[in-house]
């Protein structure tokens, strides 16, 4: 009887040790099952940053465009007035001033009515 209480007590452990080793392996599936969903989590992640990122510079390159053409439209403005301020403070080329001082030497040198407001008589 001791040899089949024996016998009975080595198989019951038998299966526990059993028991053990499947749940061992089963866990084991689980963990190795758990880290390709984790890894699979942590690449789609990175894909979504990636994304976030890539939006974000395209969002400021566009902003930096608009910017960009913003200023050039108020640098060629600033630039137009210089310009235009440059040419009317500007002396007179050559070409004027000689002109110029021939109509002032026939006012002068002709028996012409004296201009408004002086006191010349002739």
């Amino acid at each position: 009887m001791a040899d089949r209480r024996d016998a009975a007590q080595a198989q019951l452990q038998a299966r526990r040790v059993e028991r053990v080793l499947r749940a061992e392996q089963a866990a084991g599936e689980q963990i190795a099952a758990a880290r390709h969903e984790a890894e699979a989590l942590l690449e789609a992640a990175r894909d979504d940053a990636l994304a976030v990122v890539n939006r974000a510079g395209e969002r400021i390159a566009r902003w930096q465009a608009r910017h960009a053409e913003a200023l050039d439209g108020r640098l060629n403005a600033l630039r137009a007035q210089a310009d235009r301020t440059a040419q009317a403070s500007a002396p007179p080329d050559d070409a004027a001033l000689t002109a110029a001082v021939q109509r002032v030497a026939r006012q002068m040198t002709t028996h012409a009515a004296p201009c408004p407001g002086s006191d010349d008589t002739v």
